[in-house]
């Protein structure tokens, strides 16, 4: 069986729910005692709210900074060096080039000429790549590098009007 990051993550998960059902479990048999006084279960409250937030808070940025590398967006240099491609979707259409490079870095340019449009690019397999909205008057830079080969589907993904379910277009990677 592969790992995909996908059970990773399901894994910890798994882990961190066990972790909190056996503090709730543990909390639960240390709770059967004598009565104690309002004081001294809320001054017991308040450093374990203060022990938690400071346990998630070190779990968010090691998390963060474990996950910076993999941040999709490349820099204005990277950016401007890459190949652009006009995209520009308009009731029931999309006007885009035929074709577009594998495993090359690359920028759709995409507007809408009348409504706005949910732009959604799925690949060879049906799985959605990238999507990006369409709007009038504003272009939105999609930055991808398409790593599959073969007929690539792009369908509207917000409702456009009467014929929105007729609007899709395709181009191939090669």
């Amino acid at each position: 069986m592969r790992l995909t990051p996908e059970l990773t993550i399901f894994g910890i998960f798994l882990i961190l729910a066990a972790v909190a059902i056996g503090t709730l479990v543990a909390i639960a048999c240390v709770a059967h005692g004598p009565a104690i006084e309002q004081a001294a279960i809320q001054n017991q409250g308040y450093r374990l709210r203060r022990i938690w937030f400071r346990g998630l808070a070190i779990v968010a940025v090691v998390g963060f900074l474990f996950s910076l590398p993999a941040f999709p967006y490349r820099s204005r240099s990277q950016l401007a060096s890459s190949q652009h491609y006009p995209v520009t979707a308009l009731q029931f259409a999309f006007v885009m080039p035929a074709m577009l490079p594998i495993n090359t870095p690359i920028v759709l340019d995409v507007t809408a000429t009348d409504v706005n449009h949910g732009v959604g690019i799925y690949d060879p397999d049906g799985r959605i790549v990238a999507q990006v909205q369409a709007m009038p008057g504003y272009t939105n830079s999609l930055q991808l590098m398409l790593k599959k080969p073969g007929q690539y589907v792009v369908l509207c993904l917000e409702y456009c009007g009467i014929a929105h379910h007729l609007m899709r277009a395709g181009f191939e990677v090669r």
